[in-house]
């Protein structure tokens, strides 16, 4: 499907120490974020790949935005959760990317501006 999909395949199933790893020794309950689980004073910037091979990045999106609706009416608690969809990325490329660090600095930022104003 994505270059990238099938280094991710390669090097996780391929490679016995991480696979190891993945399969017995990854806490993977402990990687959920439930939104309405979060103080409502704290701010949530989820960033997402469009191209992404593990998560589902318009799931997760439209998780947001429904959480979001739910917020604004009353109906839960939790924060409300800001976004970006990097529209050519895939997954994790935002750990070898500086532009994509440069992006997420400066939408903090922008974030954290806006919260002081």
């Amino acid at each position: 499907r994505f270059a990238n999909e099938t280094k991710i395949r390669l090097v996780a199933s391929s490679e016995l120490g991480i696979e190891t790893y993945l399969r017995r020794s990854f806490a993977w309950y402990n990687s959920e974020l439930w939104l309405e689980d979060v103080a409502p004073s704290t701010r949530v910037y989820v960033f997402l790949s469009s191209r992404d091979e593990i998560v589902n990045s318009p799931g997760v999106t439209e998780e947001i935005s429904c959480h979001n609706r739910r917020v604004e009416r009353g109906k839960c608690g939790g924060p409300v959760v800001e976004s970006a969809v990097w529209e050519d990325a895939g997954h994790a490329n935002c750990v070898t990317n500086p532009g994509r660090w440069r992006d997420m600095r400066e939408r903090l930022w922008a974030a954290e501006e806006a919260k002081v104003r």
